[in-house]
């Protein structure tokens, strides 16, 4: 059996592409010739499986040298510091949700849609976070009375998600790069980003975070539309990105108007900041996160306040786990409800074919009618 040689360098980097190294690799191909592989030693079926296991194309291993690092076609709003280096991982999930999000814009300028007017309305260098904020709610339509019903963090966000794409934005959530649940999203890489245009905006949110960080992302997002800005955020209370700092200011006021949260603040006479905290979270049926978040943004609290009460939130969530779930509800929330209905009313009337449909949602052409069949029996 023919012995191909490839280069070691290439190996590495191709691994690295999947978050491994070349050993993790070769021993996955084969134990016993682990050390020849990670010399560049392999068969044409090993390079096969090394290319597969790396998720990097076939012909990428015959390169002499590691290809030219791919650029960011968006902004990086992320604090440099404190954020990871974008890996594979959030580079495919991009190219997934510009993809949809490019065919939804060609759709609708077959349509004739307007522009939204929202979108690059606020100029960046001359912002009034509360005028801003109550431009956001206003056009959402959204009250502190419709925030406060809300159950808890993932009804927030599913009234704030439907909100968005009732307006014209396409909202997507997901944990894992497209269906493969061998690849989850790494918070520390980025929490969400955004696709700012006139015509379809586009927000993606990790849903690996936990669901009260979800909302401030999702609103934090909505701001960098408002200012017309695509980009990659972590929205971290510890950002020195301009951009973040703007938009978590808009986010805050959003959720939690300044003005009633020191109000209730400033109404416990104690110097316990617990106390002070626990009589505002009385008051303000929001998550226990939120509070915490805007106590910090006002100053009330300390950064390591925050931190604590954010590790342990996202801790309980991690051990609680996602339960699975129904198919089609999550399968709608992964490809933005919005995208969702229309790729598949359009497959029904003949417009384009089951199998685009299918690879638009990334599901079997199947499952398309049946996702149709769904939402019909849900609206009648």
């Amino acid at each position: 059996m023919e012995t191909l040689q490839l280069s070691p360098e290439i190996l590495e980097w191709a691994a690295d592409q999947a978050g491994s190294s070349i050993g993790e690799i070769a021993r996955k191909i084969s134990n016993k010739k682990t050390e020849a592989i990670a010399l560049g030693q392999l068969t044409n079926a090993q390079a096969i499986k090394f290319s597969k296991l790396a998720g990097v194309p076939f012909g990428f291993l015959f390169l002499d040298t590691p290809p030219v690092e791919r650029s960011l076609p968006i902004a990086d709003f992320r604090t440099t510091m404190e954020a990871a280096p974008l890996s594979k991982d959030f580079f495919d999930t991009y190219d997934e949700i510009e993809y949809k999000q490019t065919w939804y814009r060609q759709y609708l300028e077959s349509e004739h849609v307007a522009p939204l007017k929202f979108v690059s309305s606020v100029d960046p260098r001359k912002v009034n976070v509360k005028l801003v904020a109550r431009n956001i709610r206003e056009t959402l339509e959204l009250s502190d009375e419709e925030i406060q019903r809300q159950k808890n963090p993932d009804a927030l966000y599913g009234l704030l998600a439907g909100k968005a794409e009732k307006v014209g934005i396409l909202v997507f959530k997901n944990g894992v790069v497209g269906n493969n649940t061998h690849r989850t999203l790494s918070v520390n890489e980025f929490r969400g980003f955004v696709i700012s245009d006139k015509l379809a905006p586009a927000i993606f949110i990790n849903g690996t975070d936990a669901p009260a960080a979800w909302v401030f992302t999702l609103v934090h997002e909505l701001a960098h539309i408002w200012l017309g800005e695509s980009g990659v955020s972590d929205n971290s209370p510890n950002s020195t990105n301009a951009h973040e700092r703007l938009c978590n200011a808009i986010a805050a006021e959003v959720l939690i108007p300044a003005e009633r949260f020191l109000q209730l603040w400033k109404a416990v006479s104690a110097r316990d900041d617990n106390e002070k905290f626990n009589f505002v979270r009385s008051q303000i049926k929001v998550s226990t996160l939120m509070i915490a978040r805007r106590a910090l943004e006002l100053n009330c609290v300390t950064r390591a306040f925050y931190e604590a009460l954010y590790l342990n939130i996202r801790g309980a969530k991690k051990k609680g786990g996602s339960g699975g779930g129904d198919f089609y509800k999550t399968f709608a929330i992964r490809n933005s409800k919005t995208f969702s209905r229309k790729v598949t009313s359009l497959a029904v009337k003949g417009v384009i074919s089951f199998r685009e449909a299918g690879n638009l949602l990334n599901t079997n052409p199947n499952n398309v009618m049946t996702f149709y069949a769904q939402q019909r029996t849900i609206s009648n």
